[in-house]
């Protein structure tokens, strides 16, 4: 795999150091330089896949689509003739609906609130454990109108299961998407260093304003390279949510947001390169202890070309003298 581009590079620890991370590839990282295999492991293509697993994808997103078809249109039979007889149904914040029968009877008086509801998934995996399982993970948002019409958004897990050669829904599970305090990551208030064979990223974060923000200023380090920067984390007043803004001295930009999911913070991020292009990165942050932590940048893409994902790197505190 091509080594990155200088912009790319650059940008990359732009989002890596947005919420304490380390990438460094091997190398010098130049524009003219010959390209040589990167640390970057490719990311899967589809069209890797075994022809089997690509005709299974597009049946479940087939019956998918006709669920949330008669799941807009208010027709439980219909919606709930795709579930297998003994699924079960575990919308946020509800006790847990098993049975065919017993569902449709749920979507039926759900149905009956709202004029035309409306549901989107945005699927952010989908897994085969096994030849005829199927798992799959997401952000559901459903949408209702009348008199207490409201829109919700969650995260969801669905089991399909391959029955008599047709793909069914055996389970659905959804709970909150859980936002996170700005007093939360509290913990990162000090000067953090990773470290690799010729390349340092060292990060220091302190209160700013009223404790309103977290601000981190950033300087990394890779050869005849130096990319310094800041970083402000802090609650979007609009939405509740911890979102972040990261801006590096030689142009690049971004932004993004946080959830928490566990020990792992999950930081989504869009950055705008130094030569205009744009790139997207899931960041996974996992706590191990006060003092450390590891980063992992993945499914980073570059104005739509997957480059893949990077292994975690540690991350540690840096103890200061007294």
């Amino acid at each position: 795999m091509k080594m990155f581009e200088l912009p790319v590079f650059r940008g990359i620890l732009a989002v890596a150091i947005m919420s304490l991370g380390l990438l460094f590839v091997n190398g010098r990282m130049t524009q003219a330089q010959t390209p040589k295999k990167s640390a970057v492991e490719k990311v899967p293509s589809k069209a890797d896949e075994p022809d089997s697993r690509i005709a299974d994808r597009a049946a479940i997103r087939k019956m998918m689509d006709g669920f949330t078809a008669a799941f807009q249109k208010g027709d439980a039979a219909a919606a709930a003739a795709y579930l297998t007889a003994g699924a079960e149904l575990t919308p946020e914040g509800a006790t847990s609906v098993r049975g065919r029968e017993n569902i449709q009877t749920t979507f039926a008086s759900h149905f009956a609130k709202s004029e035309r509801p409306q549901m989107s998934l945005d699927v952010q995996s989908l897994d085969f454990p096994s030849r005829d399982t199927a798992i799959e993970e997401g952000v559901i948002t459903t949408t209702t109108t009348g008199p207490d019409g409201d829109s919700t958004k969650n995260q969801y897990q669905i089991l399909y299961v391959r029955e008599d050669g047709e793909w069914y829904l055996a389970a659905i599970h959804e709970q909150a998407i859980e936002k996170p305090e700005l007093e939360d990551l509290a913990w990162l208030i000090g000067t953090w260093s990773a470290k690799r064979p010729e390349a340092e990223i060292q990060t220091t974060y302190e209160w700013f304003g009223n404790k309103t923000f977290i601000l981190a200023r950033f300087t990394a380090r890779e050869k005849n390279v130096t990319v310094t920067g800041m970083q402000l984390i802090g609650t979007d007043p609009s939405t509740n949510e911890l979102r972040t803004w990261t801006f590096e001295v030689d142009g690049g930009f971004g932004e993004g947001t946080c959830v928490r999911d566990g020990k792992q913070w999950i930081f989504e991020t869009q950055t705008t390169l130094t030569d205009s292009r744009i790139m997207l990165a899931s960041n996974i942050l996992a706590r191990i202890d006060q003092n450390s932590f590891t980063w992992q940048p993945v499914n980073l893409n570059v104005d739509g070309e997957e480059i893949g994902n990077l292994p975690p790197v540690k991350v540690v505190r840096v103890e200061t003298k007294k």
